[in-house]
């Protein structure tokens, strides 16, 4: 088990938690992150802490396990391997802290996390292994034995109905496991015992005979406590502190991932209303708010695509719309007042713009978004394109070449949108001999490249 945090540590660490809150509330991920490992360095056990670290670990990445780049797997095999060597020799919480830099670049990566859920169970932190393996469980749903990790640590903690869905889980994965019936079995049998032994308990009231009154009171709750769901928790401890930010931001997030966004919207928005100007609460109830707005969004479009004669289901599109969009660039500005170094907010909010067809603020975006190394070729070419939407030819062929300069030799996708860009370009300028140059960059890499084959044609 790790060592007693002594109050000045739990202070310390407290301190750069809310450093941590403070510079993920302005986007600042680096920074965030730098502090929210802090205090997961002085504070190992702390699953609250961890949670915030990742959650602002995949922010930075859109919440998107897609954005993960492909060679990332490489990149952290040499840290999965150095923390399997810190547990190896018992040096469970420095494990916690090189698993920590594998997850900054692949927030969703498995392999870390069952290493982590081993350092914990290792630490008899059978919660925080427990946080670990949930925290991934659906990038590993096809994993038999990631499931089988998952049921022994649920089993751990006791979480029988946990441990039966992950063994019911291995079964369908793999039939032929012949020990996934006799633990379901065994597993049932415990959670009976289990309640039984609860309802006696709180029934009767048995006192041992060294207890005293306040020692069964204190039993009763703890058990009582541990028949809470964690957003009954939750709730609890809201109605505990209703000024406390990170059990509104939790049971939300637990409603975000069961898709029951209008819970979610409320829960943060009675958040808001007991810690009123909050910028965690108020971006995550923004973005629930967008995501509810895009599902709806999506179904509607999808209904006119399935019968385009579908007249109110069309004016009820172009309504969603217009308020998905109105909402973004609102989100977007004011994110950007509170942080305006973030290249990537600007870069949003000028893709708003643009598709709002207000072009001319959309290019002020993208040159202050090209400032950041890993936005500078699409933010050019996004400019570009606005440059085109507003007739100004000239300066989106300047704005394309310098994209062109700027891309990294293996882009090929970004080499064949610029190129076809600076093809049309030309070609509104009637420069078709450096039109047909562009075009033929682009077919030499794929002839089947939008319309490239066809307007080549035609130039000849």
């Amino acid at each position: 088990m790790p060592p007693e945090l002594d109050s000045q540590d739990l202070s310390k660490a407290r301190t750069f938690f809310q450093y941590g809150n403070d510079a993920a509330t302005k986007s600042n991920f680096a920074y965030a992150i730098d502090m929210y490992k802090q205090a997961c360095k002085l504070a190992p056990d702390n699953i609250p802490f961890r949670q915030a670290l990742r959650s602002v670990q995949r922010r930075k990445f859109g919440n998107e396990p897609s954005k993960v780049g492909r060679l990332v797997g490489m990149t952290n095999k040499p840290l999965h391997m150095k923390a399997r060597s810190a547990r190896g020799k018992q040096n469970y919480t420095t494990c916690l802290e090189i698993l920590e830099d594998a997850f900054t670049n692949n927030p969703w990566d498995v392999t870390a996390a069952r290493e982590g859920a081993e350092a914990a169970e290792m630490m008899e932190q059978y919660t925080l292994a427990q946080w670990y393996l949930e925290s991934v469980q659906s990038e590993a749903a096809k994993d038999a034995e990631f499931h089988r990790h998952a049921a022994h640590v649920h089993e751990l903690c006791e979480s029988w109905p946990k441990a039966i869905a992950a063994w019911e889980t291995v079964k369908k994965l793999d039939p032929h496991d012949d020990e996934a019936n006799r633990k379901i079995n065994g597993l049932s049998a415990s959670a009976t015992i289990k309640r039984a032994k609860y309802e006696d308990a709180i029934e009767d009231k048995k006192v041992e005979p060294s207890e005293t009154a306040e020692d069964v009171r204190t039993r009763l709750e703890q058990m009582k406590a541990e028949k809470l769901t964690p957003e009954e928790r939750l709730h609890k401890e809201i109605q505990k502190d209703p000024k406390q930010v990170w059990p509104y931001i939790e049971l939300a997030e637990i409603f975000r991932k069961r898709s029951q966004f209008e819970h979610a919207e409320k829960i943060l928005g009675a958040g808001i209303k007991a810690v009123p100007r909050d910028s965690m609460l108020m971006q995550n109830y923004a973005e629930v708010q967008m995501i509810r707005l895009k599902r709806a969004h999506d179904a509607l479009a999808k209904r006119v695509e399935d019968d385009p004669t579908d007249v109110t289901s069309k004016s009820k599109l172009e309504q969603i719309a217009r308020m998905l969009l109105d909402y973004e660039i609102k989100e977007y500005r004011r994110r950007i007042a509170l942080s305006p170094e973030d290249h990537k907010l600007h870069y949003e909010l000028g893709r708003c713009l643009a598709r709002d067809g207000k072009h001319a603020e959309a290019i002020g975006e993208f040159q202050v978004a090209k400032g950041s190394p890993n936005l500078k070729v699409p933010a050019l070419l996004q400019a570009g394109l606005s440059f085109e939407a507003d007739g100004r030819g000239k300066l989106a062929e300047r704005t394309y070449q310098e994209a062109l300069k700027a891309i990294e030799p293996e882009d090929v996708e970004n080499f064949n949108a610029i190129h076809y860009q600076l093809g049309r370009v030309n070609e509104s300028l009637g420069n078709m001999e450096a039109a047909e140059e562009h075009y033929n960059e682009v077919a030499s890499n794929d002839y089947t490249y939008r319309d490239v084959a066809q307007r080549l044609r035609n130039l000849n």
